[in-house]
């Protein structure tokens, strides 16, 4: 079944949070106040799926964790440390690396997945 995402609202609300200055609980965060948020999440998120909660209080947790890390993109622009753009195609690099399958119809191995995952990682390390 396809299903149909609106990111793009989440997406604009993040930026308009930070960007836009619209929210004050927003404009008082640094990048490290809201990783401490975004583990506090996930430590809830963990206890919530530990703890067999229902769907609904996992998919809370989930989103909360979606939307602090699209924050937190937003804020580390704002603070001029590092663009969206680049944290996207960092990311996309890196999958790209580590992963090139999923960018291809070639069926692997949960193992050779594993491999090509680590052997990027070194591959990345040698090159720092």
């Amino acid at each position: 079944m396809q299903r149909s995402y609106d990111f793009s609202k989440l997406i604009d609300l993040a930026r308009k949070m930070v960007m836009d200055g619209v929210c004050p609980w927003t404009d008082r965060q640094d990048a490290l106040s809201l990783i401490e948020c975004i583990l506090k999440e996930c430590r809830e998120l963990l206890e919530a799926i530990h703890q067999g909660y229902a769907d609904k209080e996992i998919t809370l947790e989930a989103g909360d964790i979606l939307m602090l890390v699209l924050v937190l993109c937003f804020k580390l622009e704002f603070l001029e440390i590092s663009s969206v753009d680049e944290i996207v195609n960092e990311a996309l690099s890196k999958i790209q690396r580590r992963a090139p399958h999923v960018f291809s119809c070639k069926t692997i191995s949960y193992e050779e997945a594993r491999q090509a995952w680590l052997m990027g990682k070194l591959q990345e390390k040698s090159e720092k």
